[in-house]
């Protein structure tokens, strides 16, 4: 099964629009982010489901097949599928399901583990995976449109993120709201890790840390935000770890790092997530959705 329609937002003009057989290619002339350009292709959406991938990514042909027929046996449910890392001849996990830090980073715990092992367990896997994770890794999964704009609507992600940690507001809120979200471990891409921002580089770093620390103060409050900085500070040790196997592109980190937390402890938190998280009780979010302490510090990143 194919898709019906390949559409693309190009956040230019700084680079040129990919080169896709058959895609419609949309933009505005800016680089609105990765979660306001995905929400101005899905405001265009028709159908009941749509499919939601990174650019960065190389789809499985039987991909999108597979997360239909997931999502046709539970037609009220979100479904995922797996991120690969590129060019691993072991086939190697990048990104499957999101799971919390103490202080409410998404991270992969299953980063490097046997794609073959996951699949050689799958019944487990899909039993398992609704209690274990919060939710997919948001470069790519799957969307019941329908269902989305009937009973929560509105824009998917959050625009004022720019890059990053939209996804895990997205299925904190989702979870809140009581949704489904479902699993798909035969349905899977590779995926050239971060290729945009570069792995563990700075420019990352700031995004993810300033969005969390909003995250949390709109969940929590300011208080709540700077307590769990000691997490953060454990973390961020882990990070700078496993930076320095990167090479340059770990440079610049501590001011980054600088940066996000005076921004976002002390920045004022932008308006939309105030309603974006109307309602939601922040409290009730269960404990299974977060990551042991070994699993926060083996993967300090999202």
């Amino acid at each position: 099964m194919r898709p019906s329609s390949v559409r693309i937002w190009h956040n230019g003009p700084s680079f040129p629009p990919p080169l896709v057989d058959g895609a419609e290619i949309f933009h505005c002339g800016d680089n609105l982010g990765f979660g306001e350009g995905v929400n101005r292709l899905v405001e265009q959406v028709e159908s009941d489901h749509a499919v939601v991938a990174n650019p960065d990514l190389d789809l499985d042909e039987h991909c999108v097949e597979r997360l239909w027929t997931e999502m046709a046996g539970h037609p009220r449910a979100m479904v995922s599928a797996a991120a690969l890392a590129s060019g691993d001849a072991d086939r190697r996990v990048n990104a499957y399901g999101q799971r919390l830090t103490a202080d409410y980073l998404g991270i992969c715990p299953d980063r490097g583990r046997s794609w073959p092992a996951i699949l050689a367990q799958a019944p487990d896997e899909v039993a398992n995976a609704p209690e274990r994770y919060l939710g997919p890794s948001g470069g790519l999964f799957a969307l019941n449109c329908r269902e989305w704009r009937a009973r929560i609507g509105g824009p998917l992600f959050l625009r004022s993120f720019f890059l990053y940690m939209e996804d895990v507001a997205l299925w904190i809120r989702l979870r809140l709201q009581g949704a489904e979200i479902r699993f798909c471990p035969t349905a899977w891409a590779s995926h050239a890790w971060s290729a945009s921002t570069g792995q563990r580089s700075a420019k990352k770093l700031y995004h993810v840390e300033r969005n969390r620390l909003w995250l949390l103060r709109a969940l929590f409050g300011t208080p709540r935000a700077a307590g769990l900085l000691p997490m953060t500070a454990l973390r961020y040790a882990a990070y700078l770890a496993r930076a320095r196997s990167v090479g340059p592109g770990g440079s610049g980190l501590a001011k980054a790092l600088q940066l996000a937390l005076s921004e976002g402890l002390r920045g004022a938190v932008p308006a939309e997530l105030g309603e974006y998280f109307r309602g939601c009780d922040a409290s009730a979010l269960p404990r299974s959705f977060f990551a042991s302490l070994r699993e926060q510090l083996a993967n300090p990143v999202e």
